[in-house]
């Protein structure tokens, strides 16, 4: 059995400040994970810039995206060997086993929008950190006006929610779903939508536009959009974003860029494996293609928060 050595992903302390994070982000980026994943694809390992080197490999050995949305990214088999391989480093380099939070309490936990079925499991999963472990703080599902599929639809009217044209319907539909009996506050808008449980936690859902016309919003727009809205976090303040495991890298680099550096509040992001979802219909083992994909969306967001710690 293939393993690596676990290694640490950037974190966001606002009391030391950026300083750590190129050491941190290098530490990432040349791991004997990363260093043999590059060899399992029959690649030498980058001989300038180890980010921008890994960022061109990424693209010709693990970019099945093309450009589209990762639920049209191509399909493709690999050998046992490989297959092995790429679970044992995504493990290594955190795509893998990062669903504990590490505090009792957040003042803030921002659930991560995408698909319906994956907005159905986030957001079931935060309510279960909050009923089991942890205190305090806002809660706030992430959405975006993307159009959502016909399967998307399909799935969203099979359990129930018969009008959900956008992903900003679909995370308020599983935001509900997850926290029975809110209270539905009357400020909110027709992209923000405001509860409030019997207990008296306050609820929202957002729909975060895009920061470039070409493109639907992504993790960093909202987790911005977030931070400009009511819910402003300030310095000193700790923020748990809640996705799907393979996803807690890239996300993790996302939100010490648009939230820690600029607002100096501390963030920490826990993944759920969805091969374990307590409701058998929304269990999905992720694949090869989605680690290796995944582990390509981790390279470039980690350039992009090296950049910003300068």
């Amino acid at each position: 059995m293939t393993t690596y050595a676990p290694v640490g992903l950037p974190r966001w302390d606002p009391q030391v400040g950026p300083g750590a994070l190129p050491a941190e982000i290098a530490d990432w980026a040349t791991s004997a994970a990363m260093r043999e994943l590059v060899e399992c694809f029959g690649e030498a390992w980058p001989t300038g810039d180890v980010l921008d080197g890994l960022v061109e490999i990424s693209a010709r050995h693990w970019d099945f995206r093309r450009g589209g949305e990762r639920a049209t990214a191509l399909r493709r088999e690999f050998p046992a060997d490989v297959t092995e391989r790429v679970r044992a480093a995504a493990g290594a380099l955190g795509l893998r086993h990062r669903d504990t939070p590490s505090r009792d309490r957040y003042d803030h936990v921002l659930i991560h929008g995408g698909l319906f079925r994956s907005c159905l499991l986030r957001a079931r999963y935060a309510a279960t950190l909050l009923d089991r472990h942890l205190t305090g703080g806002t809660v706030c599902g992430l959405g975006s006006v993307r159009p959502t599929s016909e399967p998307e639809r399909a799935l969203a009217a099979e359990r129930g929610a018969d009008d959900c044209p956008t992903e900003f319907a679909a995370m308020d539909f599983a935001v509900r779903s997850a926290f029975p009996d809110l209270r539905r506050l009357a400020r909110d808008s027709s992209l923000r939508h405001d509860y409030e449980t019997p207990d008296g936690r306050r609820l929202s859902v957002l729909a975060a536009p895009s920061s470039d016309p070409a493109r639907r919003a992504n993790t960093a727009d909202t987790c911005a959009f977030w931070a400009g809205s009511r819910s402003v976090p300030v310095a000193g303040e700790s923020v748990l974003l809640v996705t799907t495991e393979h996803f807690v890298p890239f996300q993790q680099a996302d939100a010490i860029r648009t939230l820690g550096i600029p607002y100096g509040c501390a963030v920490e992001t826990v993944g759920l494996d969805p091969a374990t979802a307590p409701d058998a219909r929304l269990r999905a083992p992720l694949t090869t293609v989605e680690y290796l994909q995944e582990i390509r969306s981790a390279i470039r967001s980690m350039r992009l928060l090296r950049l910003a710690a300068m």
